[in-house]
């Protein structure tokens, strides 16, 4: 039997480890928690930080895997591709996989190859307090190393600055801070697979933001509503970039803003798209294709010259209920959300106990729901019709 490690358990690394599974392969599972929420499905766990690369080696070498991925984990793209460069297996290079993860590396890629993107500027930690940035405001400041939109905030005047960059600071690892123009225009997600150097666009989906001044996410919905000429921009896009970057044989997941001068990069994954977008939206809304799987087989060294897909006609949407500030006391209705019209998946995410702040990023959720209809719109209202069977009680 031949063994996949995924580093990394959050919640969206549940259908991963469910595909490889249903694959024949025996999975093995790494996190600095026991309790992550995708620990109890794997054949083996392993506890450590995922991005300590002497401990993720001596793990890797005990396992034996034939195969080393990220699945939807950010966070360990870049110890997965130094794994898999020591230890033989296929996988993104170290640059590829640097270039996917530090925001400052991947806009500077962007802009030596040509890839549309917004004007940017990096604000050392040294100098937090004194930057000023060379174009106008309002501006986007986050963390040149974080994901999960942690540290993200729209900035009106000098006067807001200093405090943002603290706090974008604060929330990534190098204390660096990527500050960039604001763009404007509906943002969409795409989602892509890379096999042999070619990049192969499997859908584009529209995003659901907060707006100012966090823009953390609420939703998602496929199709994009957007026109074919629109999609086809931002397909040219989102593929450049993924090459710029140095992508070879990955999944990825890019964000673009389709601004009044033309698409533009936010920046990319090199992984599957999270918010159950790779594992229920594509599997509902494209035909042909599974990427979960598609993903798997790239990490275990096998090419795809050609890869047959299309719109399969269906529109299924994802909605999230944020967290509230407070003490979860109660979170009730679940198989009322499951049992409403068109529901496919429900995912219970606040524990119920724990003390929760303002919803500010992604990981500030209580539930999610994905479900269906023969519109986008019947999609979203069938997702907010299960979002409001769920009871919440707080203290």
């Amino acid at each position: 039997m031949k063994k996949i490690l995924l580093l990394g358990g959050p919640v969206f690394q549940k259908p991963v480890i469910q595909r490889a599974k249903s694959m024949g392969l025996y999975v093995g599972v790494a996190d600095i928690s026991q309790d992550a929420p995708a620990a109890s499905l794997a054949d083996e766990f392993f506890q450590g930080s995922i991005r300590d690369y002497d401990a993720m080696l001596a793990i890797a070498r005990e396992f034996k895997p034939d195969a080393i991925a990220s699945g939807a984990c950010d966070t360990s793209v870049v110890t997965v591709a130094r794994l898999c460069e020591e230890l033989g297996l296929p996988g993104n290079s170290v640059d590829a996989a640097l270039n996917s993860t530090d925001k400052f590396r991947m806009i500077n890629c962007f802009a030596q190859e040509g890839v549309p993107h917004p004007a940017f500027a990096v604000a050392k930690v040294s100098e937090l307090d004194t930057f000023v940035p060379p174009f106008s405001y309002p501006v986007i400041t986050k963390p040149t190393d974080s994901a999960g939109g942690r540290g993200v905030n729209l900035v009106s005047s000098l006067e807001k600055l200093p405090a943002a960059l603290q706090a974008a600071s604060k929330a990534g690892i190098s204390g660096d801070v990527l500050v960039e123009e604001c763009m404007t225009g509906p943002e969409v997600s795409v989602e892509i697979i890379v096999s042999g150097g070619v990049p192969h666009v499997l859908q584009v989906t529209d995003k659901l933001t907060s707006g100012a001044p966090n823009f953390y996410e609420i939703g998602h919905v496929q199709p994009t509503s957007l026109s074919c000429k629109q999609r086809r921009a931002i397909s040219n896009v989102a593929s450049s970039a993924v090459l710029a970057v140095g992508l070879k044989n990955s999944a990825a997941h890019a964000e673009v803003m389709l601004t009044s001068e033309g698409p533009k990069m936010v920046e990319l994954g090199a992984r599957l798209g999270g918010d159950w977008i790779t594992s229920h939206l594509i599997w509902n809304s494209v035909s042909g294709i599974d990427m979960v799987e598609t993903m798997i087989k790239l990490a275990l060294g096998e090419e795809f010259s050609e890869l047959s897909y299309s719109d399969s006609g269906k529109f299924v949407a994802t909605k999230f209920l944020p967290a509230r500030e407070g003490l979860l006391q109660e979170l009730n209705g679940i198989e009322a959300a499951r049992d409403s019209e068109g529901v496919i998946h429900v995912e219970v995410h606040g524990i119920v106990g724990k003390r929760y702040g303002k919803a500010v990023d992604d990981s500030a959720r209580f539930a999610s729901v994905v479900a269906s209809g023969n519109t986008k719109e019947e999609a979203l209202t069938n997702c907010d019709r299960a979002l409001r069977l769920i009871e919440i009680q707080m203290g």
